[in-house]
This record gives C-alpha cells, sequence and structure tokens, in this order.
C-alpha cells in the first residue's frame, strides 16, 4: 500500500473562483480581520483565503455574487479615494475605507440591505471562522498545548478520487 500525501501539504494553492483582484482584496481584507493575536495564527498563516476561494467557488450563486460584488466595492472604494487597488492599501487607507461600515452598532441577524456591507457582514464570519477550524490552527494550538480549533473537525483537502 501507497502512502499518499494531500496535495495541499506539498504544493501552493491556486486561486481559482476570484479574479486576481479580487482574491488580492480578498487575502489583504482577510489579514486585516484575522491578524495573528496573542499567539493564535492568523487568516493568512492559515491559508483562510485560498479556503475561501474554493468554498465560495462552490457556494450558491447568491453567495458567490456576494462575496464578488463586494470585493469590487472594496476595490472600487480604494481606487475612488486612494487610486489604489484594496491589496495595495496601507494599514490606515484600509481602516478609513472599512471604518465607516464596520460600526460598533451590532447588525440585527439579518445582514444589512446594502451590498458592501452584507459582504463585510458575511466575510467579518467566514474568515474567524475558517481559521480557527484550519488544520494549521488546531495543530498550532494542541502544539502549544491549548485546545484546538474546530473541537477536532477541521476543514481539509477534498480528495477527488471517490474510494467508495
Amino acid at each position: 500500500m501507497l502512502e499518499v500525501t494531500p496535495p495541499d501539504s506539498v504544493a501552493e494553492p491556486v486561486a481559482r473562483f476570484f479574479t486576481s483582484t479580487q482574491y488580492a482584496a480578498l487575502h489583504r481584507l482577510s489579514g486585516l480581520i484575522q491578524p495573528p493575536l496573542k499567539g493564535n495564527l492568523g487568516a493568512l498563516d492559515c491559508g483562510v483565503p485560498e479556503f475561501l476561494d474554493f468554498l465560495i467557488g462552490v457556494s450558491p450563486a447568491d453567495r458567490q455574487q456576494l462575496y464578488r460584488s463586494g470585493l469590487d466595492a472594496l476595490n472600487a472604494q480604494a481606487k475612488k479615494q486612494f487610486s489604489k487597488s484594496f491589496a495595495d492599501l496601507d494599514d490606515a487607507q484600509a481602516h478609513t475605507i472599512l471604518q465607516p461600515m464596520l460600526v460598533a452598532v451590532p447588525w440585527p441577524t439579518d445582514p444589512p440591505k446594502d451590498s458592501l456591507k452584507a459582504f463585510l457582514f458575511a466575510v467579518r464570519e467566514d474568515v474567524p471562522a475558517a481559521t480557527r477550524n484550519s488544520p494549521e490552527y488546531a495543530a498550532a494550538a494542541a502544539a502549544s498545548g491549548r485546545r484546538g480549533g474546530g473541537g477536532g473537525l477541521v476543514w481539509r483537502p477534498i480528495d477527488p478520487v471517490y474510494r467508495g
């Protein structure tokens, strides 16, 4: 019997669903939403943008549209205010764009009607959840003696070969 190594553990994943500009904005936004804090890994350490690229790519059309239009709106706002794409903004510039939409007033259980705010509502839930439930986060937590993320339930690369 041959030992099989998942492709994601030996290769860099390639963005497939989002355009390169959308993916770069998602990458930047993920790092801002879930940076490494207090010894915990951040979203970028856990491959969250790559995972979300896959997840949203196989999600229902309305979820795909929410992410695509939200990332496009972030890039448009960055171009309008700073003549750069969102991915190229420094932290202060990115926070200038995000701050008005991330007010302390909690949103109700229903997301806002504004498409950019609705996107941020969704991504603010998805990025931390994907971070905490990643294999990298769980392994780092276990190595430090803490409980791992996801209660032992982490997302894994999908093996396209059916072994039924």
